[in-house]
């Protein structure tokens, strides 16, 4: 019971995954460039909109690998992991756009993760990708202090709360390779057959359910007094942006103490369970993360 509960939560997270990435447009090369440059120099906000821009390239060429053993979730979460391996490594300056480059590494990690699939760690579709963010932003940090990050720092830098950093660290095993470069920088050592899309995939889009789902969770909140609907939407980052709070940030916003943003938020999260879910037994805030991608 639970595995099939934990497959439909996977399935709700990538439509509303879907959905999200839709939304951002195609960069002009003058604008790639120009975050190009700002990302080389480690500006996060430059990384992700990079990154936020070029997902639907990932999931198109993921597709192009279903059927060979492993969920288009796990493809795009491995597609996402080369895509950063790409923006890290590009040269803005040089006449090539972004998703020409990257096209290989997004290729070539996903061909590994096919052919290695007993070693591939099972985690939500953009789990891995925001993963892969963090150990990024804790490597700059120490390579520019000299110490380890603290989940504070790493928060900070990457505009995010430090409760969303730790349920992302605390779905992927210390030894997990999801960070790993398993791929060689000799293109000639694969097969252009490996790349070939499968033309029978099943499209990735299932426009009525995933309206449908994303839906019945912002019904919910919607039926909450606006001031716990402001505290669970910026906590939650469920806005455009995605953009996360936390409980100090909002009590400063809001003009309340951090006590009682957090029992407001508590309250407002009994609410959403029993207006979605009276007769499951789950936690609405995980609930709400697996949407919130």
């Amino acid at each position: 019971m639970r595995r099939r509960r934990e497959n439909v939560y996977e399935d709700r997270g990538l439509q509303l995954y879907l959905n999200q990435m839709a939304k951002h447009p195609t960069l002009s090369r003058e604008e790639e460039q120009r975050l190009g440059r700002l990302a080389r120099d480690g500006d996060e906000e430059a990384i992700n909109t990079l990154i936020q821009a070029n997902l639907k390239f990932v999931v198109k060429i993921a597709s192009g690998f279903q059927n060979r053993g492993l969920t288009l979730s796990e493809l795009i979460s491995e597609g996402y992991t080369g895509l950063i391996a790409a923006i890290q490594k590009f040269d803005p300056d040089k006449d090539v756009k972004l998703i020409s480059y990257a096209v290989w590494y997004i290729k070539q990690r996903i061909h590994n993760a096919v052919s290695n699939q007993s070693s591939i760690i099972r985690v939500p579709v953009g789990k891995a990708g925001e993963a892969s963010r963090i150990r990024a932003t804790r490597d700059r940090i120490y390579s520019e202090t000299g110490r380890t990050a603290d989940t504070e720092e790493v928060a900070e830098r990457l505009n995010i709360n430090e409760r969303a950093i730790e349920r992302i660290q605390g779905q992927i095993p210390r030894t997990t390779s999801i960070d790993e470069t398993r791929f060689s920088d000799d293109y000639s050592e694969y097969s252009a057959l490996d790349f070939i899309a499968d033309e029978n995939a099943e499209d990735p889009m299932s426009e009525y359910k995933q309206q449908r789902e994303h839906q019945k969770l912002y019904r919910a909140i919607d039926k909450l007094d606006s001031r716990e609907a402001e505290i669970i939407r910026s906590y939650f980052g469920l806005n455009p942006k995605n953009e996360t709070k936390n409980f100090a940030q909002i009590a400063e916003t809001m003009g309340l103490s951090r006590e009682r943003v957090r029992q407001i938020q508590k309250e407002a999260l009994k609410k959403i369970t029993d207006e979605m879910n009276p007769n499951e037994d789950i936690y609405v805030d995980d609930f709400i993360d697996r949407y919130n991608y």
